[in-house]
């Protein structure tokens, strides 16, 4: 076992650090920043639909409760019974352009 001595001043001081730990870079996954912005277009279409989806869920979600909260209960069961034909609606139509995409 390895003993370090620290001169008490420099500890009081807070000018003693500890060794770093050793950390795993993300890259060694094979993530890279790089590859990141540099997708294939089905993958850049598959960001597409899980992004427009994703949107369309929360921002209808927060529109209802605005709405609700502000006592216009029509305008917010309009926004939830749209939501209800947009939602399937909007992913079915991309996930058909991603399949179109994919096999074209």
């Amino acid at each position: 076992m390895k003993v370090q001595t620290i001169n008490f001043r420099d500890f009081m001081d807070n000018k003693w650090r500890k060794p770093a730990a050793y950390s795993m870079p993300v890259y060694s996954f094979g993530f890279t920043w790089a590859s990141f912005f540099h997708m294939s277009p089905e993958i850049a279409g598959a960001y597409f639909l899980v992004s427009a989806v994703g949107l369309t869920a929360i921002l209808s979600n927060v529109l209802e409760n605005h709405f609700a909260s502000q006592g216009a209960d029509h305008v917010a069961e309009i926004i939830s019974k749209a939501a209800s034909v947009l939602l399937p609606t909007t992913f079915f139509t991309f996930i058909l352009l991603f399949l179109w995409r994919l096999a074209s």
